[in-house]
């Protein structure tokens, strides 16, 4: 008995006690010095849900940063209250004069977004002032454009004539969204615009771009 006695230890009687927990259906809990707990020290559908309530469960403070990705979030599962403003991009270019000479296009406002990966569609909204700035008439085209390539329908700003002598500005707004289509990294969207008849000039100009999400 005192040899038994002179072997016993702390850590010996608290391994059998676990074990005997562990056996009969209990819940194991350590009883060591360390905070460290890890996947398998925690049996599978154990922890309700809810960190912050009486019943327990992990909370955010629990969590290691980082230590949470994608493959761990169940899809669909997140819902919009969930997700913070700067997760998304979006963006807004004003550019305050666009004079174009010919009816070769030019840029009026570019505006660059890193989509974080594909499968995301983008709503774009082009808008501009535009104005006759010489007698008689003007005419032009506008569109939106991503990557460079013309996008959608176009817009026709013009005036047959302009008789009272004074600037009188108008203005156009072009909108379309993307097909989920466009890979992850960059991608510019922009409006161009040109000239085929008179004089006409754009001021300012506005693009707007916003990250929807997938298709």
């Amino acid at each position: 008995m005192r040899r038994i006695r002179r072997h016993l230890t702390f850590a010996n009687v608290v391994s059998v006690i676990a074990l005997f927990v562990a056996l009969s259906g209990g819940t194991a809990v350590a009883l060591s010095g360390s905070n460290t707990v890890f996947t398998d020290d925690i049996a599978n559908d154990t922890q309700p849900a809810g960190g912050g309530n009486p019943a327990g469960g992990l909370a955010a403070a629990d969590l290691r940063p980082n230590s949470v990705g994608g493959s761990e979030v169940a899809n669909g599962s997140i819902a919009g209250a969930d997700i913070a403003p700067s997760a998304l991009p979006f963006g807004r270019k004003i550019t305050s004069s666009c004079d174009p000479s010919s009816t070769t296009y030019v840029d009026c406002g570019t505006l660059t977004i890193n989509l974080p990966r594909s499968g995301l569609r983008v709503l774009i909204i082009a808008s501009a002032m535009w104005y006759n700035d010489a007698p008689g008439g003007s005419a032009g085209v506008c569109r939106i454009g991503v990557n460079g390539a013309p996008f959608g329908p176009n817009a026709f700003p013009g005036e047959g004539t302009d008789s009272t002598g004074n600037i009188v500005e108008n203005s156009l707004t072009l909108t379309n969204v993307t097909d989920p289509n466009l890979g992850a990294g960059n991608h510019t969207f922009g409006l161009a615009c040109n000239q085929w008849n008179g004089d006409i000039k754009f001021n300012p100009t506005y693009v707007s771009v916003v990250v929807l999400g997938p298709g």
